[in-house]
């Protein structure tokens, strides 16, 4: 029966590391790299790992200019705080040795004086693989699959034919694969018989006990010796180039499943349908695809192990893994693909056409050639030459829609071989779980008590501000009570008012004063006045001057007479 859609399961085997860019990364102040493990950690996690008093030195920091010191200087704070913040990590995943040595090395570092004596600082950042942001698992974008596939099927159809029409990248494909319109020019994309292509994205599908990913130094190797005049093999200009990519592993059997959904439009001609001989089944795509990888890959291989680069049980594992696919793939229930990041100039160019920008020195025009002159290669050290891997090669196993999930024994088997490390670093991580979990409920608990303690502060910072409203309050009550009982005085008694003020304002502020001071003065002038005073006012005066003279310690007898006449 004929369907008008015609469904396929992908299955993606990665053959060597995958580098999906999204321009996404991890940024140093958002991980730390120790025990062979990088550990991303958000802001939320960092709060709760760090102590109130950490969170303070933090806040200082980031309160400096913001400038190259002030980001080595959070740098150094994360990592010297890496056992706190390794509890809380949103994600785990191992990294070469290399990587961590760089890292370790360098972080919170200057690496350099730029021009003009700036500092340039080691951010360290990691470009990161296309992943779910809900689960942190990488991602194979259907998109990446489908340009793999596009570069395959015009390869075919070019047969390797010059460009006769060289006008840009879109009009030379809308020419091969006959949606530019002949008369006009202009190009006609429903005839584009890729349209009829759908390609999902892959999810990933392995189980916890392999990490996701892994942490890879990018390095550039030449792909033929470069000699000084003396016929010396030396190291050529940008072979200390690298770069630090997150990539899927190698050799992970099924790691993604994806679909293939193809529209069966029929055989007829029709102005708005693509070229009857484009109208491509999936068979069709894997042999155009096996055709254009394989010999690609062959010669990359050959290449790599004339020059001492590749790794030995990788290949090894890889020729044992192409005896087991070969059946599958002359029937074209398999094929083989190149996607990502440096997948290389020839893996994304057609043969015949090929015009790729070769980079010279400093202050020398570009050449053109129909071949790369270097390679990027997934490394352990930034200085390594040997035991390297390509990146991006991936094989696709197509079965039919309704096809039941099916394990295939022997590719799982030959791909365990080589997953060795991957395991133990599980296991290691396994070890660490409940140290890390009791470190976790650790600092749960102290920030808890620190809450606590906060909320404590903040009650009795509120009692007190209560208190001091209170007492305000009532000051400036007694003040006002006060202000109307001075109104209400005559101005005898304003006079003995103000000298009891001034007695009790010294003796709550624990002043001393000996006899000649103020006090002592303002005593002497008010008795001068009071002669003519009313008996009871006389009484009040002498009453406090009494209190005064014990307050200057005062015992000279003429002064206590003084005091004493103030009642004849």
């Amino acid at each position: 029966m004929t369907h008008f859609l015609n469904h396929y399961i992908l299955k993606y085997t990665p053959l060597s590391p995958i580098h999906i860019g999204t321009g996404d990364s991890y940024e140093p102040t958002n991980y730390i790299i120790d025990d062979g493990t990088l550990y991303e950690f958000d802001t939320g996690g960092a709060m709760a790992a760090l102590t109130a008093q950490d969170r303070d030195d933090l806040d200082k920091i980031t309160k400096g200019k913001p400038d190259t010191h002030l980001l080595k200087d959070v740098q150094r704070f994360f990592y010297s705080r890496r056992e706190a913040l390794k509890p809380w990590a949103v994600n785990a995943i191992p990294v070469l040795d290399g990587v961590a040595n760089l890292y370790a090395n360098r972080v919170g570092q200057t690496a350099n004086q730029e021009k003009g004596g700036e500092q340039a600082i080691n951010r360290l950042e990691i470009d990161r693989t296309a992943y779910n942001p809900i689960t942190r698992q990488p991602v194979l974008f259907g998109s990446s699959v489908k340009g793999a596939i596009r570069t395959a099927l015009l390869d075919k159809v070019n047969n390797k034919q010059r460009a006769s029409e060289p006008k840009g990248l879109h009009e030379f494909q809308g020419r091969l694969l006959k949606y530019r319109h002949i008369e006009r020019g202009h190009l006609q994309l429903e005839l584009d018989p890729l349209r009829l292509v759908s390609i999902g994205d892959a999810a990933w599908q392995n189980k916890a006990d392999k990490p996701t990913s892994q942490v890879y130094l990018a390095v550039n190797r030449k792909k033929s010796p470069v000699k000084d005049e003396h016929g010396n093999i030396r190291q050529a200009l940008g072979e200390n180039l690298y770069q630090i990519l997150e990539c899927v592993p190698a050799f992970y059997a099924h790691t993604f499943v994806g679909q293939l959904t193809l529209q069966n439009v029929g055989t007829e001609s029709h102005p708005k349908l693509p070229a009857a001989e484009f109208r491509y089944s999936a068979a069709a795509i894997a042999n155009a695809c096996n055709k254009f990888y394989n010999p690609i890959f062959s010669k990359e291989i050959k290449l790599l192990i004339d020059r001492g680069y590749l790794d030995e049980n990788w290949k090894k594992t890889a020729a044992q893994l192409f005896k087991l696919i070969d059946e599958k793939r002359k029937t074209n229930q398999a094929f083989l693909l190149r996607v990502g990041r440096h997948s290389g100039a020839e893996s994304l160019t057609l043969e015949g056409v090929r015009n790729i920008k070769i980079m010279k020195g400093k202050g020398q025009q570009p050449e053109y050639s129909d071949a790369a002159k270097t390679l990027w290669l997934a490394a352990q050290h930034k200085d390594q030459r040997t035991d390297l891997l390509p990146f991006g090669w991936v094989l696709v196993e197509i079965l039919p829609g309704n096809t039941a999930d099916q394990e295939w024994p022997e590719l799982a088997e030959l791909c365990a071989h080589q997953q060795q490390s991957a395991l133990a670093w599980v296991k290691r991580q396994a070890a660490q779980k409940a140290s890390l979990e009791q470190k976790r409920q650790e600092a749960k608990q102290r920030r808890e008590r620190e809450k606590l303690e906060q909320h404590q502060k903040a009650e009795q910072r509120s009692q007190a501000e209560k208190e001091r409203l209170a007492n305000e309050s009532a000051e400036q009550q007694r003040q006002a009570e006060a202000q109307k009982q001075r109104e209400k005085m005559t101005e005898e008694q304003r006079l003995i008012d103000d000298l009891r003020n001034q007695l009790q304002e010294k003796t709550a502020k624990k002043l001393r004063e000996q006899i000649g001071g103020p006090l002592y003065g303002d005593l002497k002038k008010i008795i001068d006045q009071a002669k003519n005073w009313e008996a009871k006012d006389k009484a009040s005066l002498k009453q406090l001057g009494e209190q005064i003279l014990v307050y200057l310690n005062v015992k000279n007898k003429k002064i206590r007479e003084i005091l004493h006449d103030l009642e004849q």
